[in-house]
């Protein structure tokens, strides 16, 4: 598999996923499949703005678009972000090769740093490998998806994709952001979170939880919400139990665009199970 055309895998999910059976009590029904893609496209905006507060009481404006996988909006979106992506991402995946480094050849960041340990971790440059992730992280976020053939863009091209980054409000320093999708075979109040970084100068503003419960504000029918995190980043972790969300490993998923678990960290969070982003949502 050739890296640009896997890279889109990462829309579609995060990183590849081993088939399995789905508990017949999470299994969506073709109604809740039929309704929730519609209900979120007819959100009546396609972007917008809006200013809260971080946890300190600063205020902050968050942007927000509604888009397709092919539009020049999502194009420009990753492009503004991809420099933060490049400088918060790289190191939490060095992090984890350093743990893990067998992991190198089936991950799809870390592949291209396979060959730089063969000889083992001892005597490998990490500074090389983390400019090799760096580098494939800024290919999948500048990489233009219209030049690949419809075949490969067809499973993607009914997702919607709700993408945020939040500022200062007097500022135009890019704090954080986060990016997600709504996919057909999503049931009803599903959403699925492809990426969410924070500068890390930024932890302790309690960003993340801005960006989170802004799915509730602009999709008030999220019932629950879904993502990956390496086992590795324990910041991450504890924010995001801080926030409601709990470890499941038999946790449902988007069943076209599975993700193995191996080597990630599977959270969800329900609104039947807790209110925190929604009260954050309303506040």
């Amino acid at each position: 598999m050739k890296l640009i055309p896997a890279l889109l895998l990462i829309l579609a999910s995060t990183p590849l996923f081993s088939n399995q059976l789905l508990p017949e009590n999470m299994m969506s029904t073709p109604l809740e499949q039929s309704t929730w893609l519609p209900y979120v496209k007819k959100i009546a905006e396609t972007h917008g703005s809006f200013e809260t507060k971080d946890a300190f009481g600063n205020p902050v404006l968050l942007e927000w678009i509604k888009t397709s996988i092919l539009s020049p909006e999502l194009a420009a979106f990753k492009k503004t972000i991809c420099p933060l992506a490049c400088k918060e991402i790289a190191p939490l995946e060095l992090q984890f090769l350093r743990t893990h480094p067998e992991a190198a050849p089936a991950e799809l960041f870390l592949r291209s740093s396979a060959p730089l340990l063969e000889n083992g971790v001892e005597t490998a440059d990490w500074k090389a490998i983390e400019e090799k992730i760096q580098a494939t992280i800024e290919q999948f976020y500048h990489m233009d998806l219209s030049k690949f053939g419809p075949e490969m863009i067809k499973p993607l091209l009914n997702d919607v994709y709700l993408c945020m980054t939040i500022k200062n409000k007097e500022e135009d320093t890019l704090l954080g952001y986060l990016m997600c999708a709504v996919t057909p075979a999503l049931p009803f109040g599903n959403i699925k979170v492809i990426n969410l970084v924070v500068r890390s100068e930024e932890k302790d503003r309690g960003l993340e939880k801005v960006l989170m419960s802004s799915l509730f504000k602009l999709v008030p029918q999220t019932q629950r919400i879904f993502f990956f995190v390496r086992p590795t980043s324990k910041h991450a972790l504890q924010t995001y139990h801080s926030l409601g969300f709990a470890e499941d490993l038999d946790l449902f998923q988007d069943p076209n665009h599975k993700v193995d678990t191996k080597y990630l960290t599977p959270l969800e969070y329900k609104s039947e199970s807790s209110e925190i982003l929604q009260k954050a949502a309303s506040d």
